[in-house]
């Protein structure tokens, strides 16, 4: 989707206006950085930026939307990986590990401007009491994912228990990356390699749990 050019207010000081949503988000999650982001009001980012509330608003339905809009981004993005490799024939939690640090890969970024929104989410309360809705769906993508490869339904105990151990760890390992300036590609391996003794064990359940009747 081509990015419609953003109308700058008036020359100022300092930064120069912002011309794309990318440009936004980046000045905005240092608002959010620095001063929190329940303390940081929409006047402050479309002043930050050298941009109008009109042009704002058509880039970003609310201040909140700033840091969802890449969390959906990548959360899509995982779903196609899981998508693509549904039907391989390698075991079902080596193509589970390899779609979370894949989709990792594709959004992560050297300056670590990725971990920056997640330490955005981590740190407002506003944003947390909204995260349950995010994270369920990417559980959701897990579940089917496990269901349809074992012949269970998404909601079985099964898929559902996978789906929470892996998103578990997977945010076990984001919050201990939170005190490094500029994870980077440097995340990956570490995901990877945790994710891997958890998968490994998982799929020796999956192996032995009982199938549905019929």
């Amino acid at each position: 989707m081509s990015e419609h050019v953003v109308e700058p207010t008036a020359p100022r000081r300092g930064r120069p206006p912002a011309s794309s949503r990318a440009e936004i988000e980046t000045v905005a999650v240092e608002l959010f950085l620095t001063r929190g982001f329940e303390e940081t009001t929409l006047a402050e980012i479309t002043a930050a930026a050298g941009v109008s509330k009109t042009s704002f608003f058509r880039y970003f339905p609310s201040k909140a939307s700033i840091v969802w809009w890449r969390f959906d981004e990548y959360t899509a993005g995982f779903a196609r990986l899981l998508e693509e490799s549904r039907d391989r024939g390698d075991a079902t939690m080596d193509l589970v590990r390899a779609a979370v640090v894949g989709a990792v890969q594709r959004v992560i970024d050297d300056q670590g401007l990725w971990m920056q929104r997640f330490r955005v989410l981590e740190e407002s309360s506003e944003l947390r009491s909204g995260e349950s809705q995010q994270w369920a769906e990417w559980r959701e993508h897990v579940a089917a994912f496990v269901a349809h490869r074992h012949g269970l339904a998404a909601p079985d105990v099964v898929p559902q228990a996978v789906a929470g151990a892996v998103h578990a760890a997977y945010l076990s390992v984001l919050r201990r990356w939170l005190g490094v300036e500029q994870p980077g590609p440097q995340l990956l391996p570490d995901l990877d390699r945790d994710l891997r003794s958890l998968c490994d064990v998982l799929q020796g359940w999956l192996n032995t749990a009982p199938r549905p009747e019929g």
